[in-house]
């Protein structure tokens, strides 16, 4: 036991491992920058919407935010521009915002 145990490398922070990892590091900063975006719309969406919504994915060509209602999409699709500007304001603009639901199925 003792001979494994002293081949089994020592576990690392994931913090140094995202920093170290190009790839790694690269998508800590693109699910940073989709958790800012979605802190930077929440003050423009009613109160009662915000728990329903989540940051999803942020690339080149732009930010997708989830909602698990269906019927949340409506509203989100009206609030797109209070959005884009909420995005402006904070430095965080993207091409385009896309909205998706994460439905059951």
């Amino acid at each position: 036991m003792g001979r494994f145990s002293d081949s089994v490398p020592l576990p690392r922070p994931i913090g140094a491992t995202l920093r170290e990892d190009q790839s790694l590091a690269q998508l800590a900063q693109r699910l940073a920058r989709s958790e800012a975006c979605l802190k930077a719309v929440l003050p423009v969406l009613p109160p009662a919407l915000r728990p329903h919504l989540m940051a999803g994915p942020w690339d080149e060509q732009g930010w997708t935010l989830l909602t698990r209602q269906a019927a949340a999409l409506a509203k989100l699709r009206q609030l797109q521009p209070l959005m884009d500007q909420a995005l402006r304001d904070q430095g965080l603009a993207v091409a385009r915002i896309r909205l998706n639901a994460l439905l059951p199925r």
